[in-house]
């Protein structure tokens, strides 16, 4: 999973996270995966991305590099070996 390279999708969010925000900022960025942990208990999947084009989100003077979400919200474009 580790360096697959993914594309946040908030149709996915909406479908798996209904009552959750939906970051509309975030539909569409593609990013590359960085790390992915997966919980034991409820087989629960995230990862961190490293998006390719960083972005400006609401009212942060800072760009966005990088975000941790659940892996279900992400449409999985390239997976590296």
């Amino acid at each position: 999973m580790i360096g697959s390279l993914v594309k946040f999708s908030c149709d996915k969010r909406n479908l798996y996270f209904p009552t959750a925000p939906q970051y509309s900022a975030f539909d569409g960025m593609v990013g590359l995966v960085t790390s992915y942990t997966r919980q034991e208990a409820s087989g629960d999947e995230s990862v961190r991305v490293q998006w390719v084009k960083e972005f400006y989100w609401k009212n942060h003077d800072f760009p966005v590099k990088e975000s941790d979400f659940n892996l279900l919200n992400f449409e999985i474009l390239g997976v590296v070996g």
